[in-house]
């Protein structure tokens, strides 16, 4: 059976460092570097008008007077008022060092590649529809569900004026991987994150047409095709500036590049032809702030007027500010703890149980996070497709059924066990709740704190007995999170260890199935089998589903559909 769609002109912290190779992000997100925090750019107050760019009209110099002729007194012409440019300062976690999307360089590029690029498809106005046309205007689905025929839209504009071709596409997306690309980065893996590694081959057909061919079905293909990674670029500038195309982004995006500071800032511009309508705002400052402390600070002093990564522990304080508006995100962030059975003596499955059930998670949601949380079921959330809320029923706190499974285990008490962490954002207040739960029921935890490099580090040596991380959902759907259990992810090899137990060959064929079914009642009794298993197994024990936060000044108004978790979109953002 074949699909087609039409297009339609809509547009619809920092997170856990995952392993290389992982479904998700990659463990080079500890290779984005600290930002040095720059000289302020003062944002528009919120009750003052925005701040004006235009250089200030020049004073006539002074002449003496002189007889003059009589003239004709010409009728007075109205002096068109002069409009302010609408300038957003974003804060962002950081700045990295280049805007090439074939690497990982921290959310606050990534936020900046959404805005400067457009992708083949773009997501349904709620996480459960299907995706939708963007620069490609409809496709059709061969009825192995192996096929994708794209048609490219018509006259659309990358910035520098050339037109989205076919060519411009394909090699986009083929550049990561083809060494004899001008553009070529070697060692770009971003690629895996919208789904290469299961592609035959991606070609341009003719002028109006892609055709996308797939080793096996993915029922996730045409959300992959919106991940950041999948950048429609120039041709143009792919040739121009090679392998240095991330120092000079050229899209067809909503905002293109007007300066780029690696390390600290992106100033980004309106693109008036842009295919889906010009923005609201003028200019765009992306600022990083990998100080929270200078965050904070610049949120309440006005220096910023849109603040992606707030510190949960000032949202009390930014609640209270007249001039600021705090505003939670749907739970599409999984904040779990990862428990690696290569450590003993997490390959105790009633190890595992206990720890489970000693977690008290309101008291988490409540006290790390500031009530921006749902107690969690399982790895699939409740505004996602095949969301099973069964498992509230396991990931509950019940420490007498904690201490009943310790006993179980046969070890002695205390059970001695490490429990690491990345030392920012709410993870250490975390830990130290959680440490007091474990030490209830009978464990003696010690705590090991480490910074943004250590941390994925010993992670990705497998080195962890406890760890503690955040998967976000940048793909909507399922297999964008429950992959991270597939032996074939450095997640399963090294934060749980699951690809070295018995029940990896279950996991692989679960997911696996689950990714190739396009039926969506089959595929939703998949993901309950793999969300029961998971429950059955703990390889994870989920924590709560996190709202992420966002703060903004009071006259800056911001669309539902424009923050979903760590990918922001700027488009329709207005300043008052």
């Amino acid at each position: 059976m074949s699909t087609k769609q039409n297009s339609k002109k809509i547009l619809t912290r920092r997170s856990f460092l995952q392993i290389a190779g992982m479904s998700g992000v990659g463990l080079a997100l500890a290779a984005c570097a600290p930002a040095a925090t720059p000289a302020p750019t003062a944002a528009p107050k919120p009750t003052d008008a925005p701040i004006a760019t235009q250089a200030p009209i020049p004073t006539p110099e002074k002449v003496a007077p002189t007889e003059a002729p009589p003239t004709t007194v010409e009728p007075t012409k109205e002096v068109p008022a002069v409009v302010e440019p609408k300038t957003l300062i974003f804060g962002a976690e950081a700045i990295g060092e280049t805007l090439e999307p074939g690497l990982w360089n921290g959310f606050g590029c990534s936020n900046v590649l959404d805005n400067i690029y457009e992708r083949i498809t773009q997501p349904g106005d709620k996480f459960t529809d299907p995706a939708k046309p963007a620069l490609a205007e409809s496709w059709e689905i061969s009825a192995d569900g192996k096929v994708y025929t794209f048609k490219v839209r018509k006259g659309v504009k990358f910035h520098d004026g050339t037109e989205v071709t076919a060519m411009a596409i394909v090699r986009s997306l083929n550049r990561m991987t083809d060494e004899k690309d001008k553009s070529y980065v070697k060692g770009m893996y971003m690629n895996a994150e919208y789904g290469i590694s299961n592609w035959e081959k991606f070609e341009k057909i003719d002028d109006d047409t892609v055709q996308l061919t797939l080793k096996s079905p993915d029922a996730a293909q045409l959300h992959r095709l919106f991940h950041p990674a999948a950048a429609i670029m120039s041709e143009k500038a792919m040739d121009e500036f090679g392998p240095n195309v991330g120092l000079n982004p050229v899209g067809a995006g909503p905002f293109k590049l007007d300066k780029f500071v690696p390390g600290q800032e992106v100033t980004v511009s309106a693109f008036d032809d842009y295919y889906q309508g010009r923005p609201q705002v003028d200019k765009i400052v992306f600022r990083g702030y990998p100080d929270e402390a200078a965050m904070v600070a610049a949120v309440e002093a006005g220096e910023i007027n849109f603040a992606a990564y707030p510190p949960s522990s000032a949202i009390g304080q930014f609640q209270k500010n007249e001039n600021l508006k705090v505003k939670g995100g749907a739970p599409l962030v999984n904040l779990f703890l990862g428990l690696n059975r290569q450590q003993k003596p997490m390959d105790n499955i009633n190890v595992r149980r206990a720890i489970n059930y000693a977690v008290n998670r309101q008291n988490l949601i409540d006290g790390a996070l500031y009530g921006l949380g749902v107690l969690p079921a399982s790895f699939v959330g409740p505004a996602e497709f095949a969301y099973d809320d069964a498992g509230l029923k396991i990931s509950m706190y019940d420490p007498e059924k904690a201490k009943a499974a310790l006993k179980e285990s046969g070890l002695t008490e205390p059970v001695e066990i490490e429990f690491s962490y990345e030392n920012n954002r709410f993870w250490p207040q975390m830990a130290e709740l959680i440490k007091a739960d474990l030490e209830a029921v009978g464990f003696k935890v010690s705590l090991d704190k480490l910074d943004a490099s250590a941390y994925p580090a010993k992670l990705g040596a497998g080195k962890t007995q406890l760890n503690m991380g955040q998967r976000s959902l940048w793909v909507p759907d399922p297999d964008n999170k429950v992959r991270l259990l597939h032996s074939s992810q450095g997640s399963a090899q090294f934060e749980t260890g699951v690809a070295g137990s018995d029940l990896a060959p279950k996991y692989d064929k679960l997911l696996d199935d689950g990714r190739s079914e396009t039926d969506p009642e089959k595929r939703k009794k998949i993901y309950k089998e793999i969300q029961d298993l998971i429950l059955e197994d703990l390889p994870y024990v989920m924590l709560a589903y996190y709202e992420k936060p966002y703060v903004v000044a009071k006259n800056v108004d911001v669309p539902d559909n424009a923050v979903n978790t760590e990918r922001i979109f700027l488009r329709g953002v207005k300043i008052n």
